[in-house]
């Protein structure tokens, strides 16, 4: 029925077109004939109306020129007379010719000065004010006058130059007039006179200054460059001027004309073209109105209909944004969540894969770059996973810098390896923004449904792609990692410790231990290190990498610091009230606890000495992410006295670029660096460069994971400050340490 009714509808609004095309016939035909005729009477007019303006222009310009030409020539008749007087007594003085000059000079000329220029350079000028700077021109050097000079005395003819650059100062036409003497047979060459013409009196007393013409004079009769117009512009040729052509004797000048306005401005045309409108539009328009009213219905039915078609199309707008993200323009968390709870399934009887991405880099960038940076990031991963996705794909972006990429499969296991692959290269290949290449990288957490669960629980596939990037970001960076119901019960596992660790700190179960620290030559203690320790009811003692990640998922880091800090405190006050010398005590710090509002001011609190307190920044701290906070951090901290250890350096964060920032008092080494030192000349090498690091800095090195004492001794050899390992000391509580120090002051040495 549907294919059936289409051709109707068609049928019906075609012959109602028809309907209403013939029923504006007349208006259009009668509409035609009076567009024909006014066209036709409008275009006659026009002709007729150019043709006088033209020859109005034509008398104009005429007029204009012959006034040019006669005032040229009257300048010129006035220089060839001071020139036959030159002739006459060729030996005259300035004097001479100053009077010469003012006599022939006339007030109404437009001649401003005379120039005398015997053998080619000028002598004499008048008047003298003003062109001082004229007297000594030698026309044969002088670049822009050399030519008309030369063409002058060779051609023993006037020439007329211009406008003309003065050495004097302005611009001006040049007349340049040869003066010759009879020496009995033949006629010598005396030299050059030369007048200044006044270009704007010229111009002026012409007629050109108060024209409505728009003019232009060139010295050819085409010009193709501005340098050969003189007067005007050179787009005047090219607006279908009027053209007259003078001979001034000593060069032929081609003068072109248009009305200032344009032409045809003046024909009245547009009045003419109303009225002839105006009389067309009273014979068309009750024949309009007729069809107008005629089609009323249909018009007012067809926006109905479009109404109805702008109606749907904002629904499926309004649709489409809910389920994309508006910057990237990749699906959304909602588009996700439809997805994977929707009966139908796009792939069939595929096994959906569920990618879970999160950028590695992108605050980093977001902080330094801004926003537009951090949308120039997001932007690029969202084409990027584009690029990647098949006809049943879906990129999505779910919040902030998550993205979400689905395939259905047939074979999930081997493709989801391979497509998790091609979103971590892809996505690690460098972005350029505002000039510079930034490598962001991201982790990516691989989820499936297996072949028994297919379809069942899709939100679940979810949570799994999600414990699987939390899997891969642990391992590092640019990493992928793949779900497993091992991960489901760490991830459970780790649920429950998080639970009894929130606990723990209300419960004040965190204890601290000690670790003595040595002098490299003597063995003195140098200071301890405060470890934190879990006192768990069932499980006993637990040390940190039991409870750390908890800690950091918590946020409660900083809580945890400041309780051991506190303990390290106590137990410092307690160790000199009974004389011990313990010259510092260092406590680990974290990220979340420097980052915490309150640190410094609770810091500015604590009773203790100058030196006596060392913090040591943890690996996890990724300090090229925290600057430039951290660094404004660090100097108020050493400003309270409190020194700056870098610890575990040799480890994935810390580097030499964070050594020299933070201008920490030590450097530990790492223990898996210490390690393999007694066997591995390489490491050796490698521990003496960071060794000599620290001396060139005026760092000094701590040692940890001294498990020998042939440890001890070639680290000590190497120029080692400081060591800590179960060697010399293994983590102890206070009362142990407080024995620990007791029977070496009596000279016994207790294993740890």
């Amino acid at each position: 029925m549907k294919f059936l009714r289409s051709p109707k509808i068609v049928r019906g609004l075609a012959t109602s077109t028809a309907s209403h095309a013939s029923a504006f016939a007349p208006a259009i035909f009668a509409a035609m004939i009076a567009v024909i005729i006014v066209w036709v009477a409008t275009n006659w007019r026009l002709e007729r109306s150019l043709a006088e303006e033209r020859s109005i222009v034509a008398g104009e310009l005429a007029t204009i020129s012959s006034r040019l030409q006669t005032n040229l020539n009257s300048n010129v008749k006035l220089l060839q007379g001071l020139a036959a007087g030159i002739a006459v007594d060729p030996t005259m003085d300035q004097n001479g010719f100053s009077k010469l000059a003012a006599q022939i000079l006339q007030p109404d000329s437009q001649l401003r000065s005379f120039a005398a220029a015997p053998d080619m350079v000028v002598k004499w000028v008048y008047p003298e004010k003003g062109n001082e700077k004229a007297i000594g021109l030698d026309y044969r050097k002088n670049e822009k006058q050399r030519a008309a000079a030369m063409l002058a005395r060779n051609t023993h003819n006037i020439v007329l130059t211009g406008p003309v650059e003065l050495v004097q100062g302005g611009t001006a036409f040049v007349v340049r007039c040869p003066i010759y003497n009879n020496d009995g047979n033949s006629q010598v060459f005396w030299g050059l006179l030369s007048g200044i013409i006044d270009i704007p009196r010229l111009y002026s007393d012409s007629g050109l200054g108060s024209t409505e013409l728009e003019i232009a004079i060139s010295t050819v009769p085409e010009p193709n460059s501005a340098k050969q117009v003189f007067l005007g512009n050179l787009e005047t040729f090219s607006k279908q001027p009027v053209v007259t052509s003078v001979d001034m004797t000593y060069g032929r000048w081609t003068f072109v004309a248009v009305p200032k306005r344009g032409w045809g401005q003046n024909s009245g045309i547009g009045i003419f073209e109303f009225y002839a409108s105006l009389l067309a539009l009273c014979v068309v328009a009750p024949i309009i109105w007729v069809g107008l009213l005629t089609k009323s219905r249909q018009r007012t039915i067809e926006k109905l209909r479009l109404h109805k078609k702008k109606l749907v199309r904002a629904r499926q707008r309004l649709e489409y944004l809910s389920l994309h993200d508006a910057l990237t323009g990749l699906a959304n968390r909602r588009f996700v969540d439809q997805m994977i709870s929707q009966p139908q399934r796009p792939g069939g009887e595929h096994s959906l894969i569920l990618i879970h991405i999160d950028l590695d880099r992108f605050k980093e960038i977001n902080d330094t770059k801004g926003h537009a940076g951090g949308d120039m990031v997001l932007q690029t991963t969202a084409s990027r996973l584009a690029d990647l996705t098949g006809p049943n794909d879906v990129a999505a972006r779910i919040g902030g810098d998550e993205f979400i990429f689905a395939r259905w499969s047939a074979d999930p296991e081997t493709e989801a390896t391979e497509l998790a692959k091609q979103i971590v290269d892809g996505l690690q290949r460098p972005i350029l923004i505002d000039g510079a290449e930034y490598v962001v990288g991201a982790s990516v957490g691989v989820a499936w449904e297996t072949e028994r669960a297919r379809g069942r629980d899709l939100g679940q596939l979810l949570l799994n792609a999600d414990l699987a990037l939390y899997e891969a970001k642990k391992t590092g960076r640019g990493r992928a990692a793949i779900f497993t119901e091992e991960l489901r019960s760490a991830a459970i596992h780790s649920k429950e410790l998080a639970d009894e660790f929130n606990q723990a700190l209300d419960r004040d179960e965190l204890v601290a231990f000690f670790q003595p620290q040595f002098n490299a030559d003597t063995l003195a203690i140098a200071g301890v290190e405060a470890l934190a320790r879990w006192d768990h009811p069932r499980k006993g003692l637990l040390g940190p990498n039991n409870f750390l990640d908890a800690a950091e998922r918590l946020g409660r880091s900083g809580d945890m610091d400041r309780l051991i800090l506190q303990k390290a405190l106590f137990e410092l006050t307690r160790w000199d009230s009974l004389g011990m010398q313990i010259p510092r005590v260092s406590v680990n710090i974290s990220a979340r606890r420097l980052a915490q509002p309150n640190l410094l001011a609770e810091l500015s609190e604590l009773p203790v000495s100058k030196g006596r307190l060392c913090f040591e920044l943890l690996e996890t701290i990724s300090f090229d992410e925290l600057q430039p906070a951290l660094n404004d951090i660090i100097a108020i901290i050493k400003e309270l006295g409190i020194e700056i250890e870098i610890d575990d350096f040799g480890t994935e964060h810390a580097s030499i670029i964070s050594l020299l920032r933070f201008e920490p008092r030590r450097l530990k080494i790492d223990r898996e660096i210490i390690k393999p030192i007694i066997a591995s000349p390489s490491q050796r090498r490698l521990v003496s460069s960071i060794i000599e690091i620290g001396r060139s800095q005026n760092i000094d090195i701590v040692a940890e994971g001294v498990e020998t004492m042939e440890h001890a001794k070639i680290l000590k050899d190497l120029g080692c400050h400081l060591l800590q390992g179960y060697a010399l000391a293994r983590p102890m509580t206070s009362e142990q340490l407080i024995e620990f120090c007791s029977m070496k002051d009596k000279g016994r040495t207790v294993a740890g």
